[in-house]
């Protein structure tokens, strides 16, 4: 089944934010604050909604989807502070064995993560490096019929509970991925709660050893598919963000036409007015940017890396702004748990820092687009 965009866009953001609505309010959300892989009831109704489902090839029960029906998909989920790894497994680890595993690999886990039936995880963030395109310090060696891999991945989304990681590892100048079940002997795990309410662990692979057919594919080039997938998963991010930054806004708007001080709401403060003003374009540029970068990622996977780059420069800066701006207009309630602006203001932070200093990743983006010639042409005004 090949989605159509704007129809099916409209369609899948209208039934996602009901059932959210419905389903996963703040209060119900607390079900799967901190707590491996989130409710399994949630998981359970995304696998029945096929939300699991996309983006996987239709031979092994997938939906292929436009990237705009994802982005959409994902910022509905932003609204609603979701903290099930939807991102990690299905848009990242699964999306990685529908476009690089072999025939035999994606049988027999692509219809699992489809039906809900198991989660997949992908461990390739390292410490000391926030560019994930860049070589990974974790190495894969020739062992007799098998690979040896050894080093350290850290921030492993829902890493626990899942009953796969594929691992991305350095074989000599190639960034491979290996297929590694959690309970291979050599392997150490530190598990923790992370700042927006999901999980996390840091992963020591201490010379685990694998079988040939661990290896993701055979015959293709799987460093630029992990490529295309990490950029992939940097939007999804951004767009979740993006349906965050949209609840910062709604929240802020009510509660400062609710909240009195000197014998008027604060939202008649011209102060206030323009506070509101500045956080509603900060907003609606971010998903702009999201959108753009969603659709010239299909047309130009190669640039992936770089668009993806500059979305979060913008996302994230509006993140930073917007939750500050909202936590300082709600006053001391914007610190309080019982009110969802904090776990908000704290899942919009943990998105700005999660892959880096901006200063970093906008100088990186600077020199591309400087050695590239892309400075010289609009993406829409052309050159």
């Amino acid at each position: 089944m090949q989605f159509q965009a704007t129809q099916d866009q409209q369609l899948i953001q209208a039934s996602a934010l009901d059932w959210l609505a419905r389903h996963h309010d703040f209060r119900a959300r607390a079900a799967s604050v901190h707590r491996d892989g989130g409710a399994p009831e949630v998981w359970a109704a995304w696998a029945e909604l096929g939300w699991l489902a996309l983006g996987l090839p239709e031979a092994h029960g997938g939906i292929e989807a436009d990237p705009l029906i994802v982005g959409v998909l994902q910022q509905a989920m932003g609204r609603h502070l979701t903290v099930a790894p939807y991102q990690a497994c299905v848009l990242q680890a699964a999306r990685l064995i529908a476009l690089a595993g072999t025939p035999a690999q994606q049988a027999q886990w692509l219809p699992a993560v489809a039906s809900g039936q198991c989660r997949l995880a992908l461990a390739h963030a390292e410490a000391g490096e926030h560019w994930p395109w860049a070589p990974r310090a974790t190495t894969a060696h020739r062992d007799g019929e098998g690979w040896r891999l050894t080093g350290h991945k850290t921030g492993v989304d829902a890493a626990v509970g899942a009953a796969l990681w594929l691992v991305s590892a350095q074989e000599g100048e190639h960034t491979g991925v290996w297929l590694l079940p959690p309970d291979t002997p050599g392997i150490a795990v530190d598990a923790y709660d992370t700042t927006d309410g999901a999980r996390a662990a840091d992963l020591r692979l201490q010379g685990v050893w694998l079988p040939d057919s661990a290896r993701l594919g055979h015959g293709v080039d799987t460093q630029a598919t992990l490529h295309q997938v990490l950029a992939e998963g940097w939007l999804a991010r951004c767009w979740w963000a993006t349906g965050a930054l949209q609840a910062a806004l709604e929240q802020t708007t009510q509660y400062t036409q609710q909240r009195r001080q000197f014998g008027q709401a604060l939202a008649d403060f011209q102060v206030v007015q323009h506070r509101l003003a500045e956080m509603a374009v900060q907003a609606t540029e971010a998903q702009a940017a999201c959108e753009l970068a969603a659709m010239r990622l299909a047309r130009e996977p190669a640039n992936g890396p770089w668009l993806a780059a500059m979305a979060r420069s913008k996302v994230a800066r509006a993140a930073r702004y917007v939750a500050e701006q909202a936590v300082q207009l709600h006053g001391a309630m914007g610190v309080c748990e019982e009110l969802p602006i904090a776990a908000t203001f704290r899942a919009l932070l943990a998105f700005a820092q999660r892959d880096g200093e901006l200063a970093e990743q906008a100088a990186r983006l600077g020199a591309w687009s400087l050695d590239s010639g892309a400075h010289a042409q609009s993406a829409t005004l052309g050159a």
